[in-house]
C-alpha cells in the first residue's frame, strides 16, 4: 500500500490525522519519574471525536520527581504559595509571610487571610 491508499482508507473509517508543528519538547509526569521528549514529530489523531497524540522520535531525556515546585524562599513551596494567593487574593509577599506565620500550612493561611488574623 502507498501513502494516499493509506490516507484514503483511514478517511473511510473516520480518522483525520495532522501535523503538530513547533513541538520543541513533550514532558510525561510519572508518579516517580519524568520522561522528556526533545524534538519529536507529533501527530494528533482525531478517531470519531476522541483526540489521540503520537510522539515518534527525539532524544529523551528522564530524571526523578523530586518535590513540588519552591517559590525563591527555599522553605516555601510554590504550589501552596499559589494556593493561598489564589483563595485570598493577596499578593506574593503577603502569601508567604501567611504561610509562615501559620506553620506552612496552606489552608491556615487562607483562613487568617480572610479573617484577618
Amino acid at each position: 500500500m502507498n501513502d494516499r491508499q493509506i490516507r484514503r482508507m483511514m478517511q473511510q473509517a473516520g480518522i483525520k490525522s495532522s501535523e503538530m508543528d513547533g513541538v520543541i519538547q513533550v514532558d510525561f509526569i510519572l508518579s516517580d519519574k519524568k520522561i522528556s521528549v526533545k524534538g519529536p514529530q507529533v501527530t494528533i489523531l482525531d478517531i470519531q471525536g476522541t483526540r489521540t497524540y503520537q510522539v515518534v522520535g527525539g532524544q529523551e531525556v528522564t530524571g526523578d520527581i523530586g518535590e513540588a515546585p519552591r517559590a525563591k524562599d527555599a522553605d516555601i513551596n510554590e504550589d501552596d504559595l499559589n494556593l493561598v494567593m489564589q483563595k485570598t487574593g493577596v499578593d506574593r509577599e503577603k502569601g508567604i509571610e501567611a504561610l509562615r506565620k501559620n506553620g506552612y500550612k496552606p489552608a491556615e493561611a487562607i483562613i487568617a487571610l480572610m479573617t484577618g488574623k
